[in-house]
Order: structure tokens, then C-alpha cells, then sequence
């Protein structure tokens, strides 16, 4: 699913069961003072930064479309999959977690 690359462990937190969370849906969450957005798309279940990359708008606003989100401020689209921006806009990709799926759980890594 969705990952930052680093060699520092991570612990996973239990968030939802995956049947809470029906593709094409998301839902904001608090964890650990940070607010994640989960997403299921057909690609599978990506949480992000509940924060455009570009004026610091909440994505949770956003329209899901197949494997991306919009900001609901200026409209820029982000790929889920790889968290970049897409149509070449040049803006910052976003902020994502990893994320996977055990036991029809939704399991969030984070640093720490």
C-alpha cells in the first residue's frame, strides 16, 4: 500500500475494520496529535496528511476519483498511490503513511 521510505521501526496502530471503510470512501482520523486521511480506492487503502502540500487545505473536503484526490481549495490533484501531484501543477507530493491490512484491520505505521 502507501509508505514513507526509512530504516528508523515503526509502529503500527489499529485504526478501523476494512468493511468501516468501503472503496471510494474516507474518513479522518487523529493520531498521535496528526490529523490521517484514510482513503480506499481500487489501488487499495492510503492514508495521508489531512494537509494539501501546496496552501495547507484539508484534503478531507476532497473528491475521490479512481486513485486520487482533489483539493477542495484549488482543485490539484494527488495520486494516492504514489502521493504525487498530478497534470505537472510542480507542487509537493504528500504526506503519506504506510498502511496494511491484517486480520480485516486497518493498520497505520508511524515513527516512534
Amino acid at each position: 500500500m502507501s509508505g514513507e521510505n526509512s530504516a528508523e521501526k515503526l509502529t503500527y496502530h489499529d485504526l478501523i475494520s476494512i468493511d468501516e471503510l468501503p472503496t471510494g470512501e474516507k474518513r479522518l482520523l487523529m493520531l498521535a496529535g496528526e490529523e490521517v486521511l484514510l482513503c480506499r480506492v481500487p489501488a487499495g487503502v492510503f492514508a495521508l496528511r489531512n494537509r494539501c502540500p501546496h496552501a495547507e487545505s484539508p484534503l478531507h473536503e476532497g473528491r475521490l476519483r479512481q486513485n486520487s484526490i482533489s483539493c477542495p481549495l484549488h482543485g490539484a490533484r494527488f495520486d494516492l498511490v504514489s502521493g504525487r501531484a498530478l497534470g505537472g501543477t510542480g507542487y509537493r507530493p504528500l504526506t503519506c503513511f504506510p498502511v496494511k491490512v491484517e486480520g480485516g484491520r486497518v493498520l497505520l505505521g508511524m515513527k516512534g
